[in-house]
């Protein structure tokens, strides 16, 4: 068994070794050799009147790497006047991501791993392949919404699929904002310029990638020029006006059970995740629901690469990746290449086996 942080997976990991990770996941998904189980939430009020007890799990397991992965989460969360989400672990600052890894050939526990870098690098990897698939090849220009870590590997992960040659870069926080574009210009060589508007990062751009926490839709999709590419992190960023202008629109797969199934006591609280809530009714009306905008379904990219669906065809259609489902599998084929990559390099903390082990029928 090897535990692995967030220092050991970054220095294992590139965004580039990322995307290819996540190619054969979708490979094995499209060829029915990987599954997933979509994300469901579970609540609990904190005995406070400002938050709660949020925690997340999904899983999924995909052939090439040879692994089931079990991600969970265990978060304090607010929702400041309904705009954003805010959460934390014990104190504001840290948090609590874990990725679990096994073996489908025995089943012995593999690894445990910090999800923090992982989660970055999946989410962005995820936005690269949707950019390669569905771009115009001859996009070079991006207006980025937000300028927090994601951002970050949505900008990295897109110049590693498009020769971008200027990013436009809008956050509301201009001090964010300007930090964002002078670490950006270190790590690339194109043209990275901050922006004082949503609207002057995206008209005119070839791809528009909205990477925030917002919880209410980032842009206005009357900006958007023909031909446009756009992708997200959440379906909170996204308007009905906007999938209502994309003209080919594709998703990952199953971000959640879907709203409505009848299953008992489930509801869909933040970001239409499926949940099960504990509390009293005025405690759980802290809990912001699903919006409608949030529960459409979509051709899925597996079924584009399978040739069931097309992609663009023509220059002038605008596109749309909704970067959302397939966690589990993104997991497993992310952390099935960084757990191979610590076996080969002997990196990380090797625990006992043995320790996961019982002589009592589970």
């Amino acid at each position: 068994m090897r535990l692995l942080d967030n220092s050991d997976v970054k220095a294992l990991l590139s965004l580039h070794e990322g995307i290819e990770a996540l190619r054969r996941g979708y490979a094995d998904l499209s060829a029915g050799d990987a599954a997933y189980i979509p994300r469901i939430d579970l609540y609990a009020p904190t005995g406070r009147e400002d938050d709660y007890y949020q925690w997340g799990s999904m899983a999924g397991v995909c052939r090439s790497f040879g692994v089931a992965a079990v991600r969970m989460k265990s978060d304090v969360a607010s929702w400041p006047e309904g705009r954003t989400q805010e959460k934390y672990c014990v104190q504001p600052g840290t948090y609590c991501g874990l990725i679990l890894l096994f073996s489908i050939v025995d089943g012995a526990p593999l690894a445990i791993i910090q999800d923090g870098y992982l989660q970055h690098v999946r989410v962005g990897a995820a936005a690269g392949i949707g950019v390669d698939a569905l771009a115009r090849s001859d996009a070079t220009e991006l207006g980025l919404i937000g300028s927090g870590g994601m951002a970050a590997t949505y900008l990295d992960a897109i110049a590693d699929v498009r020769q971008l040659s200027r990013a436009r870069v809008y956050s509301p926080t201009e001090e964010h904002r300007e930090a964002f574009v002078e670490a950006a210009r270190l790590r690339h060589r194109f043209e990275i310029v901050g922006v004082s508007s949503a609207e002057e990062a995206v008209s005119g751009a070839d791809i528009v990638a909205t990477a925030t926490d917002s919880m209410v839709p980032t842009f206005d999709p009357a900006w958007l020029a023909p031909g446009t590419h756009v992708v997200c992190v959440t379906r909170r960023e996204l308007s009905d006006r906007l999938i209502e202008r994309a003209d080919v629109v594709l998703q990952l797969g199953v971000n959640t059970v879907p709203f409505g199934t009848p299953v008992p006591g489930m509801e869909w609280k933040a970001g239409g995740i499926a949940s099960y809530v504990s509390g009293n009714p005025g405690e759980r009306s802290r809990i912001p629901s699903s919006k409608k905008r949030e529960v459409g379904v979509f051709p899925t990219l597996s079924k584009f690469y399978r040739g069931e669906v097309p992609g663009r065809t023509s220059k002038e259609q605008v596109s749309l990746l909704i970067n959302t489902g397939t966690q589990g599998l993104q997991f497993a084929s992310v952390g099935g290449r960084v757990l191979q990559l610590a076996e080969e390099r002997d990196l990380g903390k090797v625990i006992p086996t043995e320790w996961f082990l019982q002589d009592i029928r589970d």
